[in-house]
């Protein structure tokens, strides 16, 4: 790891990144919701003191909400498919925290798996990612459960933090992160660590006692057809805002979008929570009731995504909680099987 100081402030440091010529995608308040989009003046630009998380996450830089696959055109009985490539452009994305920085190391798993998503995964090799430890947490976050940190590196090409005098700085991670930081303005190299104050471990100190997941799993294995899902799914309702906010939620499906005689096959975002998810072209549906899909949710969070890739699906961001209009609390769920 490679420390650099930083000259001047956070938006002197965004308005470098803009020069390198990549596309630059930070923390933004559009339509008063916090989101990432890309910018083009570091005015535009949230500070890391204006928001704890962001309300939608950067996961729909990688997986964006709805994007086409191919394109065709039907003329007569003749069919023509032609394919569409994955976008080219060097990107830069800044402001995210650790626990989503995290989250696509999560989504690597999935979409490098039995198939290679090729535009996923051109958009990660395209992309570094410039994340900036928390300096607060608020009554949502539970990123301590899953072994991250209010300063954790997972899934960070850079990390901003903060040093004994509150001055930025940043620490690279990987070659990429190296090399990007090496040609900035205003990074000036450090021959030696630098010590950041004492802000994160006292973070750390106030985050929700962390999820006892091995004893989650083992009561999920044992609980399929528990009442437990009756009672604690009694309120949802299927909205699903929080697989839509949530950074490793990944559940879409593929549509044929016609206008005339052409159109484009797509792939657009969808969610486990929707009754018409899992029906069958017959008319039945597995999970024809909320807290069957309820259960769907909690599963894939704490057991499914773990037997395949040996990690939960879940980085802790809270998105979820902050966002639920019913005020269901999936960290207050998990902790719940264990005593049911």
């Amino acid at each position: 790891m490679n420390y650099y100081r930083i000259s001047a402030g956070y938006k002197e440091l965004i308005e470098a990144l803009l020069k390198t010529g990549a596309s630059i995608i930070a923390p933004v308040l559009y339509n008063k919701v916090s989101m990432f989009r890309k910018i083009s003046s570091a005015d535009e630009v949230l500070m890391p003191e204006e928001y704890i998380n962001t309300v939608r996450s950067a996961k729909e830089k990688f997986f964006p909400v709805t994007e086409p696959l191919v394109k065709f055109k039907i003329e007569g009985k003749d069919i023509q498919v032609r394919d569409i490539e994955p976008d080219e452009a060097q990107t830069i994305i800044v402001g995210l925290r650790p626990c989503d920085a995290a989250a696509f190391n999560t989504l690597d798993l999935l979409f490098s798996y039995e198939y290679k998503d090729k535009f996923y995964i051109k958009r990660r090799e395209n992309t570094t990612i410039i994340s900036v430890a928390c300096s607060k947490c608020d009554e949502a976050c539970f990123c301590t459960s899953f072994g991250i940190m209010p300063d954790s590196l997972e899934g960070s090409d850079i990390q901003l933090k903060t040093d004994q005098d509150g001055k930025y700085y940043a620490e690279t991670v990987t070659e990429k992160g190296k090399e990007l930081a090496s040609k900035l303005e205003g990074l000036k190299a450090s021959e030696t660590e630098i010590k950041s104050a004492s802000i994160y471990s006292e973070v750390k100190k106030k985050i929700r006692q962390p999820l006892e997941t091995d004893k989650i799993k083992s009561w999920l294995d044992n609980n399929f057809d528990s009442n437990f899902w009756d009672e604690y799914s009694a309120r949802c309702l299927g909205c699903a805002s929080c697989a839509f906010l949530c950074p490793t939620c990944h559940c879409f499906d593929i549509v044929d979008e016609m206008h005339y005689n052409k159109g484009f096959r797509r792939k657009n975002w969808d969610a486990c929570q929707f009754p018409v998810f899992t029906k069958h072209s017959s008319g039945h549906n597995p999970r024809d009731i909320q807290s069957k899909r309820y259960r769907q949710r909690v599963m894939h969070k704490f057991k499914y995504f773990s037997e395949r890739f040996n990690k939960p699906l879940c980085t802790g961001c809270g998105r979820c909680v902050r966002a639920c209009p019913v005020n269901l609390d999936i960290y207050e769920v998990a902790s719940a099987t264990v005593k049911y």
